[in-house]
């Protein structure tokens, strides 16, 4: 797994109506940006990861910068087939909405909406069926 590390450039959260819609749907979407080579050897993706409602009482957007350095000739290669393809990587994407997330969920609750993904659910053991015995 490569190191990553990220920077925030800006945040953006804003509501446009006060008004409790019956229904209220949330998108998020990841842009990531093509990597670009960094002196110390690693790539940096730009990324923005925008939350809209539907309808669109609110929006909030954070813009960043992850750092990649590979540690290996297979991350690098992967990172460098992956721009060519034009497809960023999985691990890449997933690093980014695991951080992001918590950001905009604080976002929007400070806005007054739920959080743009439901929290995990725990699921609990189903109980054991007792199997009746036969003599």
């Amino acid at each position: 797994m490569p190191n990553i590390a990220f920077r925030i450039e800006s945040l953006r959260a804003e509501r446009y109506s006060f008004d409790q819609p019956p229904m209220l749907g949330i998108n998020m979407q990841i842009m990531l940006g093509k990597p670009e080579k960094s002196p110390e050897g690693g790539y940096v993706y730009g990324f923005v990861v925008r939350v809209e409602c539907s309808p669109p009482i609110a929006t909030i957007d954070v813009k960043g910068s992850i750092i990649v350095v590979p540690q290996n000739d297979e991350e690098r290669r992967m990172i460098e087939e992956s721009a060519k393809e034009q497809t960023p990587p999985q691990p890449i994407l997933t690093a980014v909405f695991s951080y992001v997330l918590p950001i905009a969920a604080l976002l929007a609750r400070e806005l007054g909406l739920p959080p743009p993904c439901p929290p995990p659910v725990i699921q609990q053991p189903a109980p054991q069926q007792s199997m009746p015995q036969h003599t």
